[in-house]
């Protein structure tokens, strides 16, 4: 039914246990017409080798479905967005919270806990950004510093660390709409994300909001469509 709705032919299902700093991971891919198992394993580790542990699960499926990872896909799994797992715990909190409408304040205290553990931490940087131009943009903020200000710092950061990376340039978008309020601005950096991310859903979103905002509500109802 899930296959169904998602139009695919497999799905990935798994679960996380961590007790102190060791983490187990089950992850197993199922062939969803038939409900078979095509591939499954257990991952035992300490918290500190988790990315390895991601990249290894990418790498199993992938040769399990017998598909080829392209350059750009190896290099991406290689890569650790941070070195303290401390920075990445907060992070992922931060997303837990991103997905409750009414959480953005608690959200962004996450991701500030995350750049202070890890300074270089630039998808940290990036969801502070994000964070910070949604409560200017949903609030009239008073006290210094004041959110512009925090998210235009934090962009840069983020800018400085990663320039081309999809996550800056989504927050550089979010900054260009919520708090530049230049939609024709932020409608050119979505577009070159949405090259970037063709399966992601939150910039056509982004570009609906935008476009609707902009009085195009044609345009803006096609985007949401997509």
């Amino acid at each position: 039914e899930i296959a169904k709705q998602l139009g695919v032919a497999n799905i990935l299902e798994g679960s996380v246990q961590k007790a102190a700093d060791q983490v187990r991971v089950n992850v197993q891919l199922i062939n969803a017409q038939t409900d078979s198992h095509l591939w499954a394993d257990t991952y035992d580790r300490k918290l500190t080798d988790v990315f390895g542990v991601e990249s290894e699960i990418a790498k199993g499926i992938a040769e399990s479905l017998q598909a080829k990872l392209t350059v750009r896909e190896e290099q991406a799994l290689a890569v650790k967005p941070t070195n303290n797992p401390e920075a990445y715990d907060a992070y992922l909190r931060g997303l837990s919270l991103d997905a409750r409408s009414d959480s953005s304040s608690e959200a962004a205290g996450f991701y500030e806990r995350a750049v202070q553990l890890d300074p270089n931490f630039a998808l940290a940087w990036a969801r502070l950004s994000r964070e910070q131009a949604s409560l200017y943009e949903g609030l009239a903020d008073t006290t210094p510093p004041t959110r512009r200000d925090a998210a235009k710092s934090a962009l840069e950061n983020a800018q400085r660390l990663k320039p081309n990376s999809p996550e800056t340039l989504l927050a550089l978008g979010y900054y260009q709409y919520w708090v530049l309020g230049d939609y024709g601005l932020a409608k050119t950096t979505f577009k070159e994300v949405s090259k970037l991310l063709p399966g992601n859903s939150e910039i056509p979103a982004a570009l609906g909001h935008l476009t609707q905002t902009g009085g195009h509500v044609d345009e803006s109802i096609a985007y949401f469509e997509q």
